[in-house]
């Protein structure tokens, strides 16, 4: 079982304590830094725009980028069928 490990992270002003691995620290650090700054780039942008609105646009922002990753892996996905059918078809042949 991998022990479970505490972080502080500040993020959007407020800390945080959470348990994550030590493999997944990094991971979980950088989160929150990428976080930060997208919340940044949207405050610089608008800077009159309560934060609790600015935190929902970063948040449709990054579920946008989510599910464009997840299409974009279906479709690989879809293409690697294909082509294992192909190479499969191509090997029945010879």
């Amino acid at each position: 079982m991998t022990e479970q490990i505490a972080v502080e992270l500040r993020v959007l002003g407020h800390t945080f304590r959470l348990a994550t691995t030590e493999s997944e620290k990094g991971d979980l650090e950088r989160a929150a830094e990428l976080l930060n700054q997208k919340y940044d780039d949207f405050r610089r942008k608008a800077p009159r725009l309560e934060p609790s609105k600015l935190i929902i646009m970063v948040a449709l922002e990054l579920m946008q980028e989510v599910l464009a990753m997840n299409k974009s892996l279906q479709e690989y996905s879809h293409c690697e069928r294909l082509l294992a059918t192909i190479l499969e078809d191509v090997d029945n042949l010879v």
